[in-house]
């Protein structure tokens, strides 16, 4: 027993000594509260995402993401206070499971650097890697602004893309996850990256909840091209299946920026099965332009949401079939630069359209003031949903609070 204890205690402190040497940085957060009516009652729900990195910087090339995705983080709190008991039907069993606040490894990843004295960085990783096709990584290795759009996250999809709770927006086109290696080189303003692994984002029978489908074997490769007016990021992969099929996708990034006029566009696709017929729904377009006068500004997007989405499907918002021909314009005046003066306040209007169901359209009115304190974003927005008004079990007007990490 003493042994055991005194074992115990060398590996706490060796775990202890390890940690004090590493960094801890949270890469990634986004929290949003959302107060509502529903069923005359007012309400009020929490959505948490966030990433935790451990690593030994950048002499040691290892680090491990903690991560944490809870769609109702109130109702996944209330949940821990109880036990399970009998007489639990599979509806209740099913929420509880769904709504659990719970944090999970997220990513490993080991890295080589500067291999033969070349520019080149050879990782193993396992679990969530690089996004493709978002412009975030312009930020990280050039020192940009961010090109990427704004409508993503919580803040756009707080039910998720399409009020599919299960599916949460983070722009990019396509995200890498699985068991494998990276492969990038840094050659000044060009990154190439290559990707091989086995990918572990696939389900089998998503309509019924899913389960884990392995022999499905992926190889992507990236390209970022950095100039002071224009930027691009181009991606081509596919998913081999032991199965004999094979998935194509790929896509691309524009940025073009000049004075007061920038614009940018994502395009490409997502999930496309040799042999079938190619169709709409395998297809992501996004586009942005922007105007930047002294202190207003003005942002439109319009972006249609495929089917086949991140290799998983997108719900209607029922959860009994996919959703087709879903798209949002999405129009937002400002005043202030939140990445230079720390401050926006302005005004939103957002039209989601379902091309199948036009009565399905979704109009929504939201002012807004933004600011930034030290590593952290605030939004502060009320929104108001004129069609809803003669719809008892919807909001008319909403308030939402969210913070999420500003670098």
């Amino acid at each position: 027993m003493k042994i055991r204890l005194f074992t115990a205690f060398l590996g706490f402190f060796a775990l202890s000594q390890t940690l004090f040497g590493a960094e801890i940085t949270v890469p990634h957060l986004d929290l949003v509260s959302q107060g509502k009516m529903e069923n005359g009652d007012f309400t009020i729900a929490s959505s948490l995402e966030a990433e935790i990195a451990i690593s030994g910087g950048y002499k040691y090339g290892f680090s491990l993401g903690l991560g944490a995705e809870i769609s109702d983080l109130g109702k996944a709190l209330s949940y821990g206070r109880f036990n399970f008991i009998a007489g639990y039907d599979e509806t209740d069993l099913n929420d509880r499971f769904n709504n659990m606040a719970v944090i999970s490894i997220r990513s490993i990843e080991a890295t080589v650097r500067e291999v033969f004295n070349l520019p080149l960085e050879i990782s193993f990783f396992i679990g969530h890697n690089d996004k493709l096709g978002s412009g975030d990584e312009f930020q990280e290795y050039f020192g940009s602004e961010p090109i990427g759009t704004a409508v993503r996250g919580f803040f756009y999809y707080p039910d998720g893309l399409n009020e599919d709770p299960f599916f949460r927006f983070n722009g990019a086109m396509h995200s890498i996850m699985g068991t494998g290696l990276a492969v990038k080189g840094i050659f000044g303003n060009l990154i190439p990256a290559l990707y091989i692994y086995h990918d572990l984002s696939f389900q089998d029978d998503p309509l019924k909840g899913g389960s884990y489908a392995p022999g499905h074997y992926s190889a992507d490769i990236k390209l970022l091209a950095n100039g002071e007016n224009a930027k691009f990021e181009v991606f081509l992969g596919g998913t081999y299946a032991t199965s004999d099929d094979f998935i194509f996708r790929g896509g691309a990034l524009a940025w073009f920026g000049s004075g007061a006029i920038s614009f940018l566009m994502q395009a490409g696709i997502t999930s496309y099965e040799f042999g079938s017929s190619m169709k709409i729904d395998n297809c992501y377009f996004l586009m942005e332009p922007r105007l930047r006068f002294d202190k207003f500004g003005v942002n439109l997007t319009f972006f249609y949401h495929p089917v086949y989405f991140m290799n998983k499907v997108i719900f209607n918002d029922a959860g009994t079939d996919t959703a087709k021909g879903n798209a949002d314009i999405n129009l937002r005046v400002f005043y202030g630069n939140i990445n230079k003066s720390a401050f926006e306040a302005g005004l939103e209007t957002l039209i989601n359209l379902e091309m199948e169901k036009s009565e399905n359209a979704k109009l929504r009115i939201s002012p807004f003031i933004s600011t930034v304190t030290t590593g952290l974003r605030w939004d502060f927005a009320l929104r108001f949903n004129p069609l809803f008004f003669q719809e008892d079990e919807k909001s008319l007007l909403e308030g939402f609070i969210g913070i999420r990490t500003s670098y």
